[in-house]
């Protein structure tokens, strides 16, 4: 019986590969602005491969899909924000907790 390759496994291809790409990044890349975007894209890409290969969510309800697709969005937004924030969030989190 042959096998031929579906949607599916080609989507798990590239789960795969993007992330030994980003763990390799992570043990290689020195920190920066950039590393976090592009690390940032990878999460987005790897978001929207799995809700709409393996949650299939791309035949579900339409406002499912938005709340879905729209977190998947704003974490890797929240990823770039945190990096260049970082300062005004410690001095921030260290005021409420009275550090």
């Amino acid at each position: 019986m042959k096998k031929t390759f579906q949607k599916i496994d080609i989507a798990w291809l590239l789960l795969m590969i993007l992330t030994l790409g980003g763990a390799l990044m992570g043990k290689h890349a020195q920190p920066g602005f950039w590393i976090t975007v592009v690390i940032a894209m990878i999460t987005l890409l790897k978001a929207r491969l799995v809700i709409d290969h393996f949650m299939q969510l791309n035949e579900a309800n339409r406002m499912i899909r938005w709340v879905v697709g729209g977190f998947s969005t704003i974490i890797p937004i929240l990823m770039i924000l945190t990096y260049i924030w970082t300062d005004q969030l410690v001095s921030f989190s260290q005021k409420i907790l009275g550090n």
